[in-house]
């Protein structure tokens, strides 16, 4: 720390590659699920040689979620025995049973730090000590044969002249390896019975053991606390518990997870709370649109609306302007600029006005015109509608129509097998606020004649290459299907439209109204 509260980076180290979970330890207690001890190797860029334990850590199901190891600095362990002695000329030296060095008092494993897991685990035969070569050459095979006991053996042999007494004890360390404890003394050494040295060797084999066991339960109980709150934690989190607090203790890391997970439980519960609001109001919305198609004298009427959100912007309606003789409806289908709640607000706002003014078959001009003005004085030009408002008729067979930029009506005529687009619009609501809007009427339809208005949601309706839907699929199927009901063209315009999207997400609301003409109502 600097003056004033300053900060300079002091040291920065390199990456070093190190990945846990692709060395020895980590491999070989995931492979074989239990308490493992390696043969000894060079540490990751350290360039000591050591032996690990290594144990994995499983949730309650029993899959794996990570590995607890414990290393052993072999050259620790080669201060160890530099202390031990049996007599005042004595050696005491550890190997494994395929002769793998693990201590020696005159011997500590070379290497540099930053070496990686370089280097080379020297052998008995790598020691250059002559004593031990002799004790070597005078050691029998069988004596290192793995047993479930400990095994003891003594030997004589001659060396410089001099006669001594060596002995080998294997033990078994763990369930994979095999360790011998060598000890090597003059004859001279000794005025009692050389059985001592059996017991002496074993007190040290059993105070390595000891020693390894107790700092293995100790940094296991360092670890495994934190990481069995963290497993709890998550079964909690998994049950529906987004109260759940994540308190592990233990090391800065632990404690930084405990912070990022509380962190993302909270995240968690207001998303949940959003999504629960957004049902509702998709639910309200839904409630908006017609339960039903109207039932009109000399008309066959459908209407269908998909969101692709949600909410949406889409709106269509049906209002019947003379309860007592309903002979007419008017029909009215919008396409708020873009989907979502801004949209779905939009909606509610112009069906809420259409609904209260649209009581008798008016100027439709004059109702365009105060939606229009509505939109523009509640968003300033930010948000514009696109709106159909028609007016048919059985009676007359005709439809007196206004459109703020909507797209034309498609009139299918199935005795030709021809389609015609009816409808020329004025500027979108919410454009200008001073919009003058015209009403035009068409000529009669004959009975038979499809009138199909749409979203544009329904033509540009990608699928999972990009391809939009387009207007001329939808003119074979309004053909094919032509000779049914409003409300089987309506099915079979839904069921092209799913098969044709795919697995490709859906990119905008598809609403649209069918209208089938019958026979004209003759005027009493």
């Amino acid at each position: 720390m600097l003056p004033g509260c300053s900060r300079k980076v002091f040291k920065t180290d390199d990456d070093s590659g190190y990945d846990p979970r692709t060395r020895p330890f980590y491999v070989r207690a995931k492979a074989l699920g239990r308490l493992v001890w390696l043969p000894p190797y060079v540490f990751y860029n350290q360039g000591v040689p050591g032996i690990s334990c290594a144990a994995p850590v499983k949730d309650g199901t029993g899959a794996v979620r990570g590995v607890l190891s414990v290393d052993f600095d072999l050259n620790a362990l080669s201060d160890f025995v530099s202390g031990l002695s049996v007599s005042a000329h004595s050696r005491v030296f550890l190997f494994t049973a395929d002769g793998s060095l693990l201590a020696h008092p005159d011997h500590r494993g070379v290497g540099a730090p930053g070496a990686r897991d370089s280097g080379k685990i020297l052998t008995l035969a790598d020691v250059g000590d002559p004593l031990v070569d002799a004790y070597r050459a005078n050691l029998r095979p069988e004596y290192l044969t793995s047993a479930t006991s400990d095994d003891f053996h003594r030997f004589e042999f001659r060396h410089a002249d001099t006669d001594y007494l060596g002995s080998v004890t294997t033990f078994r360390v763990g369930d994979d390896l095999v360790w011998a404890v060598a000890v090597v003394a003059p004859k001279s050494d000794f005025v009692g019975d050389v059985w001592r040295t059996q017991v002496l060797a074993l007190v040290a084999a059993a105070l390595a053991v000891l020693a390894a066991v107790v700092l293995a339960f100790a940094l296991a109980n360092i670890v495994s606390r934190p990481v069995s709150a963290l497993i709890g934690f998550m079964q909690r989190v998994g049950g529906g518990d987004l109260e759940a607090k994540a308190e592990f203790g233990g090391s800065r890391e632990f404690r930084q997870l405990a912070d990022a997970l509380n962190r993302m439980i909270a995240d968690l519960r207001d998303r949940l709370r959003l999504r629960h609001s957004l049902g509702i109001a998709m639910e309200v919305q839904q409630r908006l649109l017609p339960t039903a198609a109207p039932v009109v004298r000399g008309l066959d009427v459908a209407g269908h609306s998909t969101y692709c959100d949600e909410t949406g912007g889409d709106y269509y309606d049906f209002l019947v302007l003379d309860k007592a003789a309903p002979n007419a409806v008017l029909v009215a289908l919008g396409d708020v600029m873009g989907h979502g709640v801004a949209a779905a607000l939009v909606m509610a706002g112009v069906r809420a006005v259409l609904r209260d003014r649209a009581v008798v078959a008016g100027d439709l001009a004059d109702l365009m015109g105060r939606l229009n003005r509505l939109i523009s004085a509640d968003h300033g030009g930010d948000r514009f509608m696109t709106m159909h408002l028609s007016v048919i008729d059985s009676k007359t067979g005709t439809m007196r129509w206004v459109s703020a930029g909507h797209d034309p009506v498609i009139v299918y005529d199935p005795a030709d097998g021809s389609f015609a687009e009816v409808g020329e619009g004025d500027l979108p609501l919410g454009v200008m606020d001073d919009t003058q809007y015209r009403e035009q009427t068409s000529a009669a339809f004959p009975p038979g004649r499809v009138l199909f208005i749409g979203t544009d949601g329904v033509w540009e309706m990608p699928n999972v290459t990009g391809e939009q839907f387009g207007k001329d699929r939808l003119r074979d199927i309004i053909r094919a299907s032509a000779a049914g009901s409003a409300d089987s063209i309506a099915a079979a315009v839904r069921e092209h439209l799913t098969a044709f999207r795919g697995d490709a997400k859906s990119v905008d609301d598809v609403t649209f109204v069918v209208i089938k003409m019958g026979a004209p109502i003759e005027t009493e």
